[in-house]
């Protein structure tokens, strides 16, 4: 199972500018580039299966679908067909969706970005 801590830790060591602008579940930041994770279980056990929700809020487009593509970069493993390893869990993963919005009531752009993740317990 994926912690969000771990997705965090993962998006900010691969990416150092985005320290700082990682949040669980929501944001209070509305003047700068926020990405929010939502993380939940669907299979569990020591071989699992998790989604992850990734959502880039920013006011200019352009410059969120480029973060965007980075977080798919990290968390999509189609291309480079290795797993990611972490610490305490190893995954493997594949965008199955999202779609872009934008947020009147903030003035800015929300890209969500779904991915499905297989995860495995590392001892």
């Amino acid at each position: 199972m994926l912690k969000g801590f771990e997705v965090k830790q993962w998006i900010e060591g691969n990416y150092p500018q985005f320290v700082d602008k990682v949040f669980p579940a929501f944001t209070t930041v509305l003047d700068d580039l926020s990405i929010v994770y939502f993380t939940n279980t669907t299979s569990g056990g020591y071989v699992g299966q998790d989604t992850l929700e990734l959502r880039v809020i920013h006011s200019d487009y352009d410059e969120a679908e480029v973060v965007k593509k980075n977080l798919i970069d990290i968390f999509s493993t189609e291309k480079k067909n290795t797993a990611n390893v972490l610490p305490t869990v190893s995954f493997t993963g594949a965008v199955s969706g999202g779609g872009a919005l934008y947020r009147d009531d903030l003035q800015m752009w929300e890209i969500t970005t779904f991915f499905i993740l297989n995860t495995k317990e590392r001892a």
